[in-house]
């Protein structure tokens, strides 16, 4: 009897050996973890979608928007140089001009600026106040952002050079069916 005792004894060391080599393997947190199942209550995840829809911060040039009617922009930006059926041409001094595009329908549907001699408005202006852009290597600098829910998209362009140009495009977005 006392030979069975103990080897049971024995055995009840090798065990409480094994669980304190996996208590200090896994860690002691593990055992102080206790589930209280009479009050504990499986809830659902709620997950909720937030569509974020980006706004454009340049809607017009001068007045002028994608959309407007043919005669609106003569009112508003006076006699082109150039002014047929596809659209308008405006110098407006040797720092600025305008090309102006219309539609088949008479409207606009492209407005590019080019300014010269550092008289572009500020990135910020174009993409909003968070928007940074890099130049490449050579000092030139191309950003397109479109924005589906405005129906256009905006570009800015910077030319290489000790005197970079800088044009603006705003251009209506193309339907694809």
């Amino acid at each position: 009897m006392l030979k069975k005792t103990n080897q049971k004894f024995w055995k009840t060391v090798s065990l409480f050996n094994a669980s304190l080599a996996m208590i200090l393997l896994f860690g002691l947190p593990t055992l102080a973890q206790t589930a209280d199942t009479t009050t504990a209550t499986t809830q659902t995840p709620v997950v909720k979608t937030v569509t974020v829809v980006l706004q454009p911060v340049l809607t017009e040039y001068k007045a002028v928007k994608i959309g407007t009617a043919a005669d609106e922009v003569r009112d508003k930006l006076g006699k082109a140089e150039i002014d047929d059926k596809d659209g308008f041409y405006y110098r407006f001094s040797d720092e600025e001009f305008a090309q102006i595009r219309l539609d088949k329908t008479g409207k606009v549907r492209l407005v590019a600026v080019t300014y010269a001699d550092g008289n572009a408005p500020k990135v910020a202006d174009i993409f909003g106040a968070e928007a940074k852009l890099e130049a490449k290597p050579d000092g030139s600098i191309y950003k397109l952002v479109r924005y589906p829910e405005a129906g256009y998209w905006v570009a800015y362009s910077r030319t290489a050079g000790e005197k970079p140009t800088v044009t603006i495009t705003m251009q209506k977005m193309q339907i694809v069916k």
